[in-house]
């Protein structure tokens, strides 16, 4: 957001904020509009941060170029020529005004780009990185590289070369597939793992390998302290953990590519196949996936799924383009039919459409407005938006007169005929009912998709056009919708969001929501409501009163500062949209109290907002977003898990340890929001531990309709700044080669596995903060039915094998640690468990569990399920006594894994596999011990109490 400094905090002026997304992607953002056409990539964008200064171009574009022309060969390979890259557009920052440009910029935009380069993050340092908060084959949110990573030499020696790199991100990105490596001291992918091996006698014994997928073995040798010292071995033969692998420079493996950088050979070439894949390997892909290769998973995908774009001969010589953000021009399209009465949908559009213009959209943007019922009209031709005067005159276009039938396709094609010649084409549809008028939607879909406008959608009431979703997804734009007993601020957010996904800019114009009210509606005389400033916020803090009308608020508001002194008759007044406006240049940290005084008509309602610059625009600003992980069309909760994912970041850097609820507003006005808090604890739908997303499953549903959401973040005393991995050990980090270059004195790790290398003593804490943050909207097809329960407990991640008794009259007993799931995937508890125990990994797998042999169960006293207190509820960590009534064998490997169950019977997926040996001095987790001694108490009292039973009988 841009907002002129003002010497006072009256200036009678109009208060403007530009509200843009930086840095993250906005939460609200569309899907990649990427397409694979006859083999060919195309629409591919690579976004430079405009945090980034313009100084970086002349070596880093020409750099990017060399990266796609090759990179374009590289996949075209591992693809069995079935993929290149065609059209690719570098998007450069609109500041960048002395860079040579092929062409201005469309879609094109930084935090909307498929490739990010951007300044570091703490946590990856100059290694290149995919988010991917979903599941196996769903799309990542974008890769991420760093100009040091393209133009220095030293990294690509680290991380690999680029052009191989950016495919291996590719696949993650495109088709949803993980890294095939194990990390240094990673508990669930470690850098070793064990294989069982019958020699000639038959005896069965076991070897280690390097976790990896090669489709050879790998040669290399393993040594500690920078390769001077020979590793240490457990007694079961495995490397201990302070054990790192170097391979040979010279290898003979082909694949696979996604085991970079700890194969560092230029004979990688391919993705390993059903012929080549490791399924035993434990990698993050074959937890994630189910054991299935890359290359299953990608034939899954619709670029290749049924013989999809075929092998071709050669591949196309790229086409780059460089291209420079540029201003958007906006077409607002407003339903005026006589459906807009209902529930004052027209007055509540017609004030939040005033407010946009009055207060939000950019300066130098153009906006039209056009009204249609039965046919269209226009009420305002694109105006360039130049100062205060035009703002008031356009908003004063906007009235509350509806009336008629819906034809949307007459607004539309209103709308392509205006931005006709323009470059960055926006629509903004909001409609709340079904077309009856021609022309129709489809009528010009056709012109949309080829004159290449972004169609922004929002539903107004639950009876909206069901396919608006469609056409938002046509140029893949954002959706939204606003119930109509909504007090969550919906419909301005979505105005908001409009603004927010088209504009990048640096940290110094970046206005951070820190405060948003419901809207209030109360018989008291007086409101008083509190907001926080933080340490990182406080330069242009913009306080915002909305009411419906001007004679609900007496007098105010008032601002009192943290130390008790008041800004007096500061507010500056919007006679248009109601809206009373206080800037503080500078605003002191602490909590800040507003005040205000109202008529008592419990019908009228007041909604504030607070927004702030960066306090230091050198110092990256926390930032929060909020997104559902679904389809933009559409989805069934009984086809598919439905994710929801805040991230919580500074600048790149992850904060942990803050507080996330996100609220679900449903399409039945007279249901309650639902409230969800996010972990970010790598369990459930949280894919990672401890990256700044957090995350949690949607599991109740209020019928079919649209949902929209918005999160509120916290931070307190567990809160901070992760600032980077703890320093090196002594010894070389994993996949790492010895290079001739000094530059190599400090060997980073890669990052990471299954949780995000966390330094207690370099972290910053946040202190107290709180960010507000919208998302787009969620439609439900084919809910669940009340009382209906199809939702199974979601997987168990982290089980393991805490400690092992020696056999008894029963058997062996084992005990097993893990974090409890949820009955319906992350929500409530867990009511029954299957353990099986097995020497064949085919028999922990999810086509195998059931149908394993009956020797492999564990058995357990199913009433000590409660009295062990394992059916907690989810995110609990959890302990339980388990037998095993066949043989086991010193210098065997055995495996474990376990099934929850629901009280309607729905299975979870397979959890991982835990291992164990019989003479193995087991590792506990640090929060097993506590349990198992508690474990040992609660069953002694079971027994007991089962023994004094059984006398008295």
């Amino acid at each position: 957001m841009r907002r002129r400094a003002l010497s006072s905090p009256s200036a009678p002026s109009l208060s403007v904020l530009l509200l843009v997304a930086c840095l993250l992607p906005a939460g609200i953002g569309a899907s990649s509009r990427v397409e694979l056409v006859n083999n060919g990539y195309e629409n591919l964008v690579i976004g430079i941060s405009p945090s980034l200064p313009e100084s970086e171009g002349a070596a880093l574009i020409p750099a990017i170029k060399e990266m796609i022309k090759n990179a374009s060969e590289v996949l075209f390979t591992a693809t069995r020529r079935r993929a290149f890259f065609r059209d690719v557009r570098i998007v450069i920052p609109k500041s960048w005004s002395n860079t040579d440009t092929d062409e201005v910029a469309v879609f094109e935009s930084f935090q909307e780009s498929d490739l990010r380069i951007d300044n570091s993050s703490s946590v990856y340092g100059e290694q290149p990185y995919t988010r991917q908060p979903g599941e196996c084959g769903d799309p990542g949110d974008f890769i991420h590289m760093t100009p040091a990573y393209l133009k220095e030499e030293v990294f690509s020696y680290f991380y690999g070369p680029p052009a191989k790199v950016l495919v291996m991100e590719w696949a993650r990105l495109r088709w949803g597939v993980y890294d095939e490596i194990g990390y240094s001291g990673d508990p669930k992918y470690p850098i070793f793992f064990s294989l069982p091996r019958e020699d000639a006698s038959g005896r069965t014994d076991v070897e280690y390998r390097v976790n990896v997928c090669t489709d050879t073995i790998l040669k290399g040798k393993e040594r500690m302290f920078n390769e001077s010292k020979l590793c240490t071995f457990t007694h079961e033969g495995l490397p201990d953990d302070n054990c790192v692998f170097f391979p040979d420079a010279n290898q003979t493996a082909k694949s696979s590519l996604m085991s970079f950088p700890m194969v560092f050979s230029d004979t990688l070439v391919d993705f390993c196949d059903d012929h080549t894949h490791s399924s035993l390997a434990k990698t993050r892909h074959n937890d994630r996936c189910n054991g299935q290769s890359v290359w299953q998973v990608m034939l899954q995908h619709s670029d290749f799924k049924g013989n999809a774009n075929p092998a071709i001969s050669n591949p196309e010589e790229p086409k780059i383009k460089v291209v420079r953000e540029t201003i958007a021009d906006y077409v607002l399209v407003l339903d005026y039919s006589g459906s807009m009465s209902i529930a004052g949908r027209m007055v509540r559009l017609q004030l939040a459409a005033q407010r946009w213009l009055l207060h939000e959209v950019q300066l130098h943007s153009s906006v039209a407005i056009v009204r249609f019922d039965s046919t269209a009209s226009l009420l305002a031709p694109l105006t360039k938006i130049d100062g205060d005067a035009v703002r008031k005159s356009l908003a004063s276009q906007i009235h509350a007169t509806n009336n008629g039938g819906t034809s949307i396709g007459a607004g539309l094609k209103m709308a392509v005929e205006l931005l006709e010649g323009r470059a960055n084409k926006n629509v903004f549809l909001i409609t709340d009912g079904e077309e009856n008028k021609a022309p129709m939607i489809a009528d010009v879909k056709n012109d949309i998709i080829s004159k290449k406008l972004c169609v922004t959608t929002l539903a107004m009431g639950s009876n909206a056009a069901k396919d608006l979703e469609k056409l938002g997804d046509l140029n893949k734009c954002p959706s939204f919708t606003d119930n109509d007993n909504d007090t969550s601020n919906a419909l301005e957010n979505a105005f908001e969001g409009v603004s927010t996904r088209q504009q990048s800019v640096s940290l110094d114009e970046f206005f951070i929501k820190i405060e948003e009210t419901p809207t209030i509606q109360t018989a008291a005389p007086a409101y008083e409501g509190l907001f926080l400033v933080d340490s990182t916020v406080g330069k242009n803090l913009t306080f915002r009163l909305k009411a419906d009308v001007k004679s609900h608020v007496l007098s105010g508001p008032t601002l009192v500062r943290p130390n008790g002194t008041s800004l007096q008759g500061a507010a500056d007044y919007d006679a248009i949209g109601n809206v009373w406006t206080i800037v503080v240049p500078e605003a002191e940290e602490g909590y800040w109290q507003w005040k205000v005084t109202l008529s008592q008509d419990s019908s009228r309602y007041i909604q504030a907002t607070v927004h702030a610059l960066s306090r230091d625009p050198d110092d990256a600003p926390i930032v929060s977003t909020v997104k559902f992980l679904a389809p933009a069309t559409g989805v069934s909760p009984k086809d598919q898990n439905i994710k929801i994912i805040a991230t919580v970041m500074k600048g790149n850097n992850p904060i942990r340890g803050a507080h996330v609820v996100a609220y679900v507003t449903p399409p039945d006005p007279t249901a309650s929001a639902q409230e969800y808090d996010l972990l970010d604890n790598g369990v459930g739908a949280d894919a990672v531990a401890g990256d700044g997303i957090y995350s949690r499953y949607m599991t109740t549903f209020a019928g079919e309709g649209r949902y929209s959401i918005k999160a509120l973040v916290k931070g307190g005393s567990g809160a901070s700044v992760n600032n980077g991995p703890p320093p090196p050990p002594t010894f070389s980090s994993a996949g790492r080669r010895r290079r001739r270059s000094p530059d190599l004195s400090i060997k980073p790790k890669p990052c990471c596995g299954s949780e995000v290398p966390y330094d207690p003593d370099t972290a910053t804490p946040t202190g107290n903060f709180t960010r507000v943050s919208s998302g787009g909207s969620l439609k439900v097809s084919d809910p669940p039915a009340p009382g209906e329960d199809i939702l199974p407990p979601c997987k168990v991640t982290d089980l393991q094998v805490a400690e092992l008794y020696g056999q008894d009259e029963g058997g062996y007993i084992l005990t097993l640690v893990w974090t409890s799931p949820g009955d319906d995937h992350d929500e409530g508890s867990a009511s029954d468990y299957t353990f099986r125990l097995s020497e064949v990994r085919p028999d922990l797998t999810n086509n195998g569990f059931d149908k394993a042999p009956a020797s492999t169960l564990l058995h357990f006293e199913r009433a000590a399920l409660n009295g062990s207190g394992v059916l907690a509820p989810f995110g609990s960590s959890v302990a339980l006594y388990v037998t095993y009534r066949g043989d086991l064998t010193f210098g065997t490997e055995y495996l474990l894994a376990l099934k929850a169950k629901d009280e309607a019977g729905n299975e979870s997926h397979v959890s991982n596999v835990a291992s164990f040996f019989l003479d193995q001095k087991l590792v506990l987790p640090t929060w097993a011990d506590e349990l198992i001694k508690q474990l040992k108490k609660s069953n002694a009292e079971f027994f007991s109490q089962k023994r004094v039973t059984k006398d008295k009988s």
